[in-house]
């Protein structure tokens, strides 16, 4: 019975059925040597693919994490995941790493089930603070992390952010499937950015470091304890999670805070739009979750550089994965192509577009 399931689950990638019989991966997890787990589809990315199973001996939920690609354009796609997980495994907020293996096409990962909803905006803000300020708060010294896994570090993050979506940009516009005003639009807010960051790189400074996600949409979170409210109970909420490790860096942490803020993250899985007064509760939680562990210049100065730079980069990704989409690409997710196609037109495109208008950044530093 479990052998059809599993045919079933792994219909369009029967190799998979072989490298859950292999000797390590059993081992990792004290599987039986005969598989008798039955995997089930959990969710699909655009470039990875998660199943679930249940252990047949502790009764426990475990993922195995199936890699397609990589948006860094990395070797070791799953695995630099992997040494990402592993270094904020004390943290508490990510799940834990039992085995990884890069044999073949496609990368594996086996780590923990983790239970829990998608963040909402209306209500999960000051977890989403505490969570993050667990993550920015694990130590982590990169100077020591010799391997080839060690964690990516763009010296100069705006510059990185910018090369990253002119790549994006350039992809589009060279596409057959190019329509203009979406590319003149998108690149004059880019051309913004290259403004900005004239102006401002300078003023980031390396002691703000920390490994950061970089991808912080409401579905990456795992909330379970909503109601705890950080005024009444100022210890963490160990009980919510981060997952989706698949673009960790060791850069600027208003780059996360930007990200996680910004107009083009919120709209992504719920149409949100966050204001000052939701900013505003953030960043109090965030801080008081931080203090006495880390410190960090300008938290809120930074932070709306940063959703400038985030946006940049989103709309050039859009573009890029709207052109990818309509040649045809191995993940097709149409939920996402929907969501695409909003970003890259009225009103949310003008809406972003008035947001660089109304941007009281040079105030902050004249």
């Amino acid at each position: 019975m479990h052998l059809q399931k599993n045919i079933k689950t792994f219909a369009k990638e029967p190799d998979l059925l072989e490298r859950i019989s292999e000797r390590a991966y059993r081992e990792a997890l004290s599987l039986p040597e005969e598989v008798t787990e039955e995997y089930e589809f959990l969710a699909r990315g655009e470039y990875n693919e998660n199943f679930f199973f249940i252990h047949p001996k502790n009764g426990k939920r475990y993922v195995l994490r199936v890699n397609h690609g990589s948006q860094m354009h990395l070797k070791k796609q799953i695995s630099y995941e992997a040494h990402a997980l592993s270094l904020l495994e004390k943290s508490g907020r990510v799940p834990k790493v039992y085995y990884v293996d890069e044999k073949g096409e496609k990368g594996i990962l086996l780590m923990d089930f983790l239970e829990g909803r998608a963040l909402r905006y209306e209500t999960d803000l000051s977890v989403a603070g505490q969570i993050l300020a667990d993550i920015h708060s694990t130590e982590y010294a990169r100077e020591k992390d010799l391997g080839e896994l060690r964690l990516l570090s763009p010296e100069n993050p705006l510059y990185a952010m910018l090369s990253e979506s002119a790549s994006l940009l350039r992809s589009y516009e060279l596409s057959p499937f190019m329509e203009e005003e979406i590319y003149n639009r998108t690149h004059t807010l880019w051309k913004k950015g290259v403004d900005l960051e004239r102006k401002y790189a300078k003023t980031l400074s390396s002691k703000d470091f920390c490994i950061i996600n970089t991808e912080l949409n409401s579905g990456n979170f795992l909330i379970r304890n909503e109601e705890k409210i950080l005024e009444e109970k100022p210890e963490a909420d160990i009980s919510s999670y981060l997952i989706d490790w698949e673009k960790p860096l060791y850069a600027h942490f208003a780059q996360d805070l930007g990200h996680f803020l910004a107009p083009t993250t919120s709209f992504w899985k719920t149409d949100c739009i966050l204001h000052e007064k939701d900013r505003v509760q953030f960043f109090h939680a965030y801080k008081t979750a931080l203090a006495g562990r880390r410190s960090f210049s300008g938290i809120e100065v930074q932070t709306e550089l940063f959703i400038l730079f985030n946006c940049i980069r989103g709309l050039s990704w859009c573009a890029y994965a709207y052109a990818e989409y309509l040649k045809g690409r191995d993940i097709q997710n149409e939920d996402t192509f929907r969501k695409i196609k909003a970003y890259l037109t009225d009103p949310f495109l003008s809406s972003v577009e008035e947001l660089f208008r109304e941007s009281q950044i040079k105030s902050y530093w004249n």
